[in-house]
């Protein structure tokens, strides 16, 4: 063999090898997935838990999760972590409740661009068409942490930076209860058992004889205030938030008519979980407690006749699957601090014309709180109750056909169905500014 072959072979030789060792270069920004140990203690789906990071390389991780911060105990979205070799932290992340593995992205030490999914897939969709791969689609961009922060955040960008490596976790959601009862649904910081039970609260149609409705539950909750079982209704509804340890306020509005004569026209109970440094942007969370009045005097059964009427006592998915999904969203999110103001918000006259939410936004926070800005609205109505699964709206429908107008029923099974907009197309989320959670 000739001297000027030997360097080839010798390059030949080395790039065989460097290719069973798993990379042709490992410097400190050439860190892969197996540099990376994960380790949490029994993690369970749909809870925040401290997942440990420790590193064999130096290398960027982005945690495409919420997440707790440390020094401020507020929840995030998301951050990437920038690691030492040999370095271990530990984050608390909230395990996504409805998959059975995590996911993790691997990156050079210090990088600030990285790929990420469309919100209409899933992880596992996104890792089917490669996307880790960064060629096209959804890219995001670090944004560095503020004095008071432990994590860097994140923000969108054009930008993906490129291919990642991938590392994996499993977890696994607890059940409390058999699959044949919902029990895929039945535990996380908030999950559908908890509202499936609320809802059944509200809706009790056990007889008492010392209620307005005669009834256990709430019924005859039509229009708002001056209605005697409504007024009884909102006062459960200021129990429970109040029992919360949130600052429950009434907010009742009437008018005037030219005949001087002063008419009842909305009721509604917010409660407020007050922020700690943007008081006044408010974050809403609404649902109507109003029912739609029935126009046959409930005479006629719809599962009797085999057709619809309008109306009803009771309302359980209209809006009872909204109020309870608002009350234990409550319930649970008035044990977090937050920056900005948390309102829950339960309206009335809703069903004659949204009159409670448009008193509430055009008289009590433009005109008397000015200063107030409403960041964002999430409305509940007729949501989709996870929890016991199956069945559609209203349960039992005894036509289940789809109709026009798109409403599921009880041959199909919709764990959720929240309408975002403003596109009619339901499976379209185009919302201006709208930011994908995790």
């Amino acid at each position: 063999m000739s001297a000027r072959a030997l360097p080839a072979v010798g390059m030949i030789m080395l790039m065989l090898l460097s290719s069973v060792g798993g990379c042709f270069w490992r410097g400190d920004d050439a860190a892969g997935p197996e540099d990376l140990t994960l380790s949490a203690e029994g993690i369970s789906a749909g809870f925040f838990q401290d997942v440990g990071f420790e590193a064999k390389a130096s290398m960027s991780v982005f945690i495409p999760y919420l997440i707790i911060d440390p020094s401020t105990l507020f929840v995030q979205n998301s951050t990437v972590l920038d690691l030492s070799r040999g370095e271990r932290l530990s984050v608390s992340i909230l395990a996504p409740p409805r998959t059975e593995t995590m996911l993790f992205m691997i990156g050079e030490s210090g990088r600030q661009n990285w790929p990420i999914r469309n919100q209409e897939e899933s992880w596992v969709s996104w890792l089917s068409r490669s996307g880790e791969r960064g060629e096209a689609g959804n890219g995001i961009i670090r944004v560095a942490h503020g004095l008071n922060s432990t994590y860097d955040s994140v923000n969108h960008s054009s930008e993906t930076g490129g291919a990642v490596g991938i590392r994996t976790f499993n977890i696994q959601r607890g059940m409390d209860l058999g699959l044949e009862v919902g029990g895929a649904h039945s535990t996380g910081i908030i999950h559908g058992r908890t509202v499936y039970d609320r809802l059944y609260e509200i809706t009790d149609p056990a007889i008492s004889l010392f209620s307005v409705d005669g009834r256990q539950g709430y019924y005859d909750r039509w229009a708002g205030q001056g209605n005697a079982a409504y007024e009884d209704g909102a006062q459960y509804l200021i129990d429970e938030l109040s029992s919360f340890g949130l600052e429950v306020r009434q907010h009742r509005f009437e008018f005037t008519d030219i005949f001087r004569v002063q008419n009842p026209e909305a009721y509604n109970i917010c409660a407020y979980k007050w922020g700690s440094e943007s008081i006044d942007e408010w974050l809403v969370f609404g649902a109507h407690f109003d029912i739609a009045p029935p126009a046959n005097a409930v005479i006629l059964d719809p599962h009797t006749t085999g057709s619809r009427s309008y109306g009803t006592r009771v309302g359980a998915y209209d809006n009872t699957a909204g109020t309870s999904m608002v009350l234990e969203t409550a319930r649970v999110l008035a044990n977090f601090e937050s920056r900005r103001t948390m309102v829950f918000c339960l309206w009335s006259g809703e069903e004659g014309g949204k009159r409670g939410s448009d008193y509430w936004t055009e008289y009590y926070v433009a005109e008397d709180h000015p200063e107030v800005t409403v960041t964002n609205y999430i409305n509940l109505d007729m949501a989709g109750v996870n929890w016991p699964g199956g069945g559609g709206a209203p349960h039992g429908d005894p036509d289940p056909q789809i109709d026009e107008n798109g409403y599921p029923k009880d041959s199909e099974i919709w764990p959720m169905r929240v309408y975002i907009g403003p596109s009619l197309d339901h499976d379209v989320v185009n919302q201006p500014g709208m930011v994908g959670l995790s």
